[in-house]
């Protein structure tokens, strides 16, 4: 994954986010589920999380490349859910417990919602756990990968519409 040239990341559009990938739980023998479909305006993220053989989260994170975004102070995105909670984070390391950075959303269940988060605000966490810190400003021109998450150690049925992500 490039830099974001145009700030502006529309899921709607050719299919952005086409090369994103969905990892699960499994990768540690959980056996949560999730699937995309795309619409004409956006991506739909969906499935299931499960809490049995030590399982909690389903993800749908970008290919991991150079995301510089030290010139960006806000991340805005659109998005509506059906009411369960997410993630959107930003990882520095290939190495699960090396710390990410999340801030974490939800809306009224089908409501079509905005949030604007400030990039030095993201919350650091390691392996599900928050730390206490933000992530340091140094670390925006390190992202190797962002993404959406749903970790919450909560077993139900989860949906993510995302419309677009804006980098300002």
């Amino acid at each position: 994954m490039t830099p974001p040239t145009a700030t502006k990341l529309d899921f709607g559009k050719k299919k952005f986010g086409s090369d994103w990938l969905i990892i699960n739980d499994g990768v540690m023998g959980g056996l949560s589920q999730g699937e995309v479909a795309f619409t004409n305006n956006s991506v739909i993220f969906k499935g299931r999380v499960s809490l049995e053989n030590n399982g909690g989260f389903s993800s749908f994170r970008s290919p991991y490349g150079s995301i510089d975004l030290s010139k960006f102070t806000s991340v805005k995105m659109r998005v509506r859910t059906n009411g369960s909670k997410f993630g959107f984070t930003l990882s520095t390391d290939t190495r699960f417990y090396i710390p990410n950075y999340k801030k974490v959303f939800s809306t009224e269940a089908g409501q079509w919602k905005t949030f604007t988060f400030q990039l030095r605000d993201f919350d650091q966490y390691r392996i599900g756990r928050a730390t206490g810190n933000k992530i340091p400003e140094e670390y925006l021109s390190k992202i190797i990968r962002m993404g959406f998450i749903t970790n919450f150690k909560a077993e139900k049925d989860f949906s993510l519409e995302i419309d677009y992500l804006e980098f300002k």
